[in-house]
This record gives C-alpha cells, structure tokens and sequence, in this order.
C-alpha cells in the first residue's frame, strides 16, 4: 500500500489530499475527524485521472472539511472534572466529582447533575482515568437496560427478533446486524435523544429481513418510523456530540 501527500488547486482555494494506493477496485474519498482528505485509489489508476475525480467532488470536499473544522473548533479535551457538561439520552447534565472514602466507583443521578464518588487519595492522572471508565461502565448498563424495551416494541412491529443484542464499543458504526441474526449497538447512543435511538434500533431490526440498503429496505424502515429520513440526518450532523472523550460544551472558566 503506497501513501503520498499532493494537492490541488480549485478555484482560489488549494485542496490538500493523502493519497493511498492499494489493490482496491474503485476510488474513495473521505474526510477524517482531523479534516485531512484521504483519497483511496486502485494502483492502475493515474494521477491525472484521480485529480480529475477530486475537482469534480471538490465542492463536497471543500463543505465537509469546513464542517469537520467548526466542530473541531467547538471541541476541547475532558478533564473528567465537576462543571463539565455530558449528555444523558440528549438532555445535559452537570458533572460532579466527588471523593468518598469508599472502595468501589458510584455514580448517581438526580435532577440535573450526574455525580461520580470515587475513593480519596488518587493521583490527578488516576482521578481523570476512574471517572471515564466508572461513566462508561455506568453508561453501558443504563444503555443495556433502556434499549431492552425499544428492541421488544419494534421487534412485535416488524415480527423480526434478534438472537442476541450486544452492546459494543464500536468507532465507526451506530449499529451493525450480523448474518447469525445478532445487533450490536455502539453504547455511546445513550448520549442521543431516544428517537434517534428509536432509528438506529429499527435500522438494525430491518436487517433481520433484508440484509443490504435496497429500496425495499429503506421502504420497510420508512413504515415503521416514516420521519426516519430526519433521525439520519440528524446522526450525521450531530453524532461527533456522542463523545465522552472530548467535551463539546467546554468546561466553564
């Protein structure tokens, strides 16, 4: 696999690109979460061609680099400290950090404030570490027990169970359905409103039934959820805030 860097020039504006050859088939294109352009690309392929390929999808790119650059810009690094904002099935609460003298990570919700005890005496670095992970954790069981009942309603809608629902740690994907009938839901939708959860469930559910992106799938999704076109898109423009790692909110001064 051969990796260069080039660019180009579009208008006033000059469109910097990786390039990466491999024995793929077709050329893609994509934008990281860095705003750096990758273009992927068969090894039969020449430069000319591809730079052709790139000025005909240069205003596409140009769009999502700036998008990728303004949320960058909304985005600083979690501290895992009190005051920091984090998200609980879309509504915001306020974090506490609180020392007990205690063994065992507790979390606790009430009102607007989600409150971590953790054992006194920890280093900063270990603070910041048993935080994230006691959220997760928390995060991952309350995501288990929640999407329990919205797996059951649209399973009877669809007449479509699956074997087995796993909740994952997945980077890239919301949700995926495997050929042996089992969902796997990444948890970090605990963070979304429950109708984007609603969509991302039912997404996977129609998988049981038709296993591609087919009209005849996105007709099945649109008869159970028929405003579904809207929770995608929502996905797409909001799904970087369903992050514990960087706080969206910034921390108050």
């Amino acid at each position: 696999m051969e990796s260069e860097k080039y660019f180009i020039e579009y208008k006033d504006t000059k469109i910097f690109y990786t390039l990466i050859k491999s024995k793929r088939k077709t050329i893609g294109i994509r934008i990281d979460k860095n705003g750096e352009v990758k273009v992927s690309a068969p090894l039969r392929l020449g430069k000319k061609q591809i730079e052709e390929i790139i000025r005909g999808k240069a205003d596409w790119i140009i769009n999502k680099v700036n998008k990728v650059t303004e949320m960058s810009s909304d985005i600083v690094p979690r501290n895992f400290v009190s005051g920091e904002k984090i998200l609980y099935l879309g509504k915001e609460y306020t974090l506490k950090v609180v020392d007990r003298d205690l063994t065992k990570p507790e979390v606790c919700m009430k009102n607007d404030t989600i409150s971590v005890y953790i054992p006194v005496r920890l280093s900063e670095e270990s603070r910041k570490q048993t935080v994230k992970e006691t959220l997760i954790k928390w995060y991952r069981q309350h995501f288990s027990e929640a999407v329990k009942d919205q797996i059951e309603k649209y399973s009877l809608k669809l007449n479509a169970t699956p074997r087995k629902v796993f909740i994952k740690d997945q980077k890239t994907r919301w949700g995926s359905c495997s050929v042996k009938g089992n969902i796997n839901l990444n948890w970090r939708l605990v963070m979304a409103p429950i109708d984007i959860i609603d969509y991302v469930v039912v997404h996977e559910l129609c998988h049981l039934k038709i296993m591609n992106h087919s009209k005849d799938f996105w007709s099945l999704v649109e008869s159970v959820l028929p405003c579904y076109k809207e929770k995608r898109k929502w996905l797409k423009a909001y799904g970087y805030k369903l992050c514990l790692d960087m706080n969206i909110f910034k921390s108050p001064i």
